[in-house]
């Protein structure tokens, strides 16, 4: 038997069975489709809702605004008001770090120098500074100095 043959002899109540199960099936359907349902909103859907409505109230709506006017400008300066005390901070560690360095080596120059002179030297210095402001004119000065005193010798004799 063929599967042509057999599909014309299918048992007649199978067929009736599905034709049952079909029209049920197709009721059900337009009952449901017809019915009135009650949706239920989301969470979000009604906040959204009620945000908006909240945002349409002028008093809100303006302090809202004004409050992100505040922040839009005020976060800027005061990120860049950070940014500058924390530059200033740096120069001042800075100076500060080169000022000790500086003085580190006028110490180590000064240790430097007390460790190589010994206190005749710094007599002998001393003693060179005394000839020099004892004199009444610089070495250069000398001769010029010289022809003046005679000047005054001879004008003291007439």
């Amino acid at each position: 038997m063929n599967p042509e043959e057999y599909r014309h002899k299918e048992d007649p109540q199978i067929e009736e069975a599905l034709r049952n199960f079909r029209l049920s099936v197709r009721n059900w359907s337009e009952r449901e489709f017809v019915r009135p349902r009650a949706i239920e909103r989301s969470r979000w859907a009604s906040f959204r809702a009620g945000f908006w409505q909240a945002i349409a109230n002028p008093a809100l709506g303006g302090t809202l605004a004004a409050a992100m006017l505040v922040a839009s400008i005020g976060i800027p300066i005061g990120v860049h008001h950070q940014r500058e005390i924390a530059a200033q901070h740096q120069a001042v560690v800075e100076l500060e770090r080169k000022q000790a360095a500086e003085q580190a080596r006028k110490d180590a120059a000064a240790a430097a120098f007390a460790s190589t002179s010994s206190p005749a030297d710094d007599r002998a210095f001393l003693d060179d500074v005394d000839s020099d402001i004892a004199q009444d004119a610089p070495d250069a000065m000398q001769p010029l100095a010289s022809l003046m005193r005679e000047g005054a010798v001879k004008s003291s004799r007439r």
